[in-house]
């Protein structure tokens, strides 16, 4: 026997204290995107004018995305086994469309047998490595430096490369 409320409650609640409206798992989705937007925005607005706590939002939003990334996850499977579209058509439900189609297309070269292909992909390897080690050279220069080049003799002058970073704020989810 599965326990009704378990199952509608978190949904709902998400968009309940979003909205402010107290909304059923019916009115959930029948969300738009146009409303779900209208619903960001407003949620924005709220928080712009200090109605909304900003942390405990993005705390919502990060649990919201949690749960239905999982949920997407978990119900896909079932869905692409149920719900079989004709080739070529469209399934309109639920304010969605849904198509069937090839996902995470693949291909693997290395049974291929190509000699060329083979070189190309060792010599990647090769100069990816190289650049790896370069870069990690290239974190510790701080200062202007000379380099010269051990078989041509040429000088130039090697600067620290430009660091960029953001200070935000990372949820993990506990």
């Amino acid at each position: 026997m599965r326990n009704t409320l378990a199952m509608q409650l978190p949904a709902c609640e998400a968009v309940t204290l979003f909205t402010g409206k107290d909304l059923a798992p019916e009115s959930l989705i029948k969300l738009d995107r146009a409303t779900i937007a209208r619903i960001v925005n407003d949620t924005e607005q709220l928080i712009a004018d200090g109605e909304l706590d900003s942390v405990r939002m993005l705390v919502l939003a990060k649990k919201g995305q949690e749960l239905f990334n999982s949920l997407e996850k978990k119900v896909r499977r079932y869905a692409e086994e149920h719900a079989r579209v004709p080739k070529h058509d469209k399934l309109r439900l639920y304010d969605a469309e849904i198509i069937e189609k090839e996902t995470g297309v693949s291909y693997d070269y290395s049974v291929c047998n190509d000699v060329t292909w083979n070189e190309l992909h060792d010599l990647q390897a090769e100069v990816v490595q190289k650049l790896k080690a370069r870069e990690a050279y290239l974190k510790t220069v701080n200062t202007p430096t000379i380099s010269v080049d051990s078989y041509t003799g040429e000088i130039w002058e090697v600067k620290p490369p430009l660091r960029t970073a953001k200070q935000g704020l990372n949820v993990s989810l506990k």
